[in-house]
């Protein structure tokens, strides 16, 4: 299959000094694929873990929730 992209002028000058163009070309897209591939993994993985941990409380919400508990035991 042949694909058509346009590149900046200074990008495409830079590729075509490689001595193989489509191979490297090919190379780097197969690699840019991998890597968002990899990325996209570890991004599900990371949200995964994320849902089992459990939400955190600071140690303000726990002394005012102790308080509220300990006003509502005095009425």
């Amino acid at each position: 299959m042949q694909l058509a992209i346009e590149l900046p002028d200074d990008t495409a000058s830079e590729v075509l000094q490689h001595s193989n163009v489509q191979e490297f070309i090919q190379r780097a897209i197969e690699r840019a694929l991998s890597d968002e591939k990899r990325n996209q993994q570890v991004e599900q993985e990371l949200f995964a873990l994320m849902a089992n941990v459990p939400k955190s409380v600071s140690l303000v919400d726990e002394l005012i929730t102790d308080r509220r508990n300990e006003a509502k035991k005095e009425y």
